[in-house]
């Protein structure tokens, strides 16, 4: 079955994350899996009331550093509290804590987490504040940890395994189910619906069955199960590839086949992208090296430095150029 453009699209976008080592950090705004977990989440019962909400200037951020991507930009997500004060663990509270995290590179995480202090000290309750610090720390943990789980894992499914486990070990349960399960279910159906059309052992009349019984999910269930049947079969084609070392012609060829043109080009271009990323990681690694190495240097004019090399990077790219530099992942010389 050759998918439909839009299918292959929201695929494509995610390829687009993987390739360049971000798709753990579940940067997935404006995808189908984020709509339909944002609608899954705002149902929580009972109803809450939103206490810190987007629109409002940040207060107690550091407005008057030349550095600051957010100075004079109105705080995106919001913290919810149910009838009795208690936040609740939605996607709204994920997209302020990245809008915070966005300084990353540009800021310490120590200075980060004093300007969510500031901002939600007016908005919120003392017991509230402490549970909201600490899903705050254990999503920064889990970011950290993530990206390196999926440098350091051998192929997809183990990364996916890993991070499953991560995000319940930082998170527990109850908060990553809140935040992540609607996108591991639909995996997990693409994954069953695989193995489905995989197992020899089955006689076409219960293959057929066991299918028809996965498309008798609602509609949006559907196109999330079909987008990441899609997106795992484009991932795996890809890591194929690369240990293969197929040249363009042949890779464009081969996935023009399995998913037609549009998507052909589209992978093509992540193809392009993610070479471009490792170069600029690389340039970006000897420039620090070069910095650190600069004995003429005083601490302010090294930090000086190390902030201005980080300027050719956008508030997430920043976030990852932080993990991996934390953690000795950056490309060597």
């Amino acid at each position: 079955m050759r998918p439909v453009p839009g299918m292959l699209a929201a695929a494509c976008a995610f390829a687009a994350m993987l390739a360049g080592g971000w798709w753990l950090s579940s940067r997935d705004r404006g995808s189908a899996i984020t709509t339909s977990a944002v609608t899954a989440v705002r149902d929580i019962d009972p109803p809450s009331i939103v206490v810190a909400s987007a629109g409002g200037p940040a207060t107690g951020t550091t407005a008057s550093s030349p550095s600051d991507s957010l100075r004079d930009t109105d705080v995106d997500g919001a913290v919810r509290v149910d009838a009795q004060g208690r936040p609740q663990p939605d996607r709204e509270l994920r997209r302020l804590f990245d809008y915070f995290l966005s300084r990353i590179g540009e800021q310490s995480p120590e200075a980060i987490r004093v300007a969510l202090i500031a901002h939600l000290q007016p908005r919120l309750a003392a017991d509230a504040l402490a549970t909201v610090l600490a899903w705050f720390d254990a999503y920064v943990a889990l970011e950290r940890d993530s990206v390196v789980a999926g440098h350091e894992a051998r192929d997809m499914t183990a990364a996916v395994a890993r991070v499953r486990s991560l995000r319940r070990e930082r998170l527990g349960a109850e908060l990553a189910q809140a935040w992540y399960g609607e996108e591991e279910r639909a995996y997990d159906d693409a994954l069953t619906r695989r193995r489905l059309l995989a197992d020899r052992s089955l006689d076409e009349a219960t293959r057929a069955r066991r299918l028809a019984e996965l498309d008798a999910l609602d509609p949006q269930r559907q196109t999330l199960q079909a987008q990441s049947l899609e997106l795992d079969s484009a991932v795996r084609q890809s890591r194929d590839f690369e240990l293969r070392q197929v040249d363009a012609a042949t890779r464009y060829a081969e996935r023009e086949a399995l998913f037609g043109r549009e998507a052909a080009q589209r992978l093509a271009a992540l193809d392009a992208r993610k070479t471009q990323w490792q170069e600029r990681l690389r340039r970006y690694a000897a420039q620090r090296r070069r910095v650190l190495a600069d004995t003429a240097l005083s601490d302010s004019q090294r930090r000086q430095r190390m902030a201005s090399l980080l300027q050719g990077f956008d508030a997430n790219e920043r976030r990852r150029v932080d993990v991996l530099t934390r953690n000795g992942l950056l490309p060597g010389p």
